[in-house]
């Protein structure tokens, strides 16, 4: 038996032609079995880790929001978002501004449409003098 025949091609110049080609089959079947899926395994980790993450937060506003749903039913949490959310109060309260109002000057010129509102903030000022001395509150923003 000669040594031609444990080769699949013959001719020799036949045979350097195809060692590229087969070289290149090699390569391409060793890409499409293993760096291909190893890309897709990695892409699907990263994408995988950010859905946890995700859920996790959706997981913690739902927590959350449970939270407030049982405070809601039950009387106490229901009076308690009444009174911060919607602003009531009960019968017997008043609300007293803490802040005190600029001091802001009313010197205005004696002139028309003027000489109007600087009497009207002399009738205001004459009325909560008069609701102060009586030792009411003025709730009244716009009181000076």
């Amino acid at each position: 038996m000669a040594n031609t025949d444990l080769h699949l091609v013959r001719n020799r110049s036949l045979r350097f032609a195809i060692k590229p080609f087969a070289i290149s089959v090699v390569i391409a079947l060793a890409t499409a079995l293993f760096v291909f899926p190893v890309r897709t395994w990695l892409n699907q980790r990263e994408a995988l880790e950010a859905k946890t993450a995700e859920y996790a937060a959706f997981e913690d506003i739902v927590e959350e929001m449970q939270d407030q749903v049982s405070n809601l039913q039950s009387p106490a949490g229901l009076r308690d978002a009444i009174r911060t959310q919607l602003g009531y109060l009960y019968p017997n309260e008043r609300r007293v501004p803490m802040m005190d109002l600029p001091a802001l000057s009313t010197t205005m010129p004696e002139r028309w449409p003027y000489t109007v509102v600087s009497t009207i903030l002399m009738l205001r000022t004459l009325d909560v003098a008069a609701q102060e001395a009586r030792g009411q509150i003025t709730l009244d923003p716009l009181a000076p």
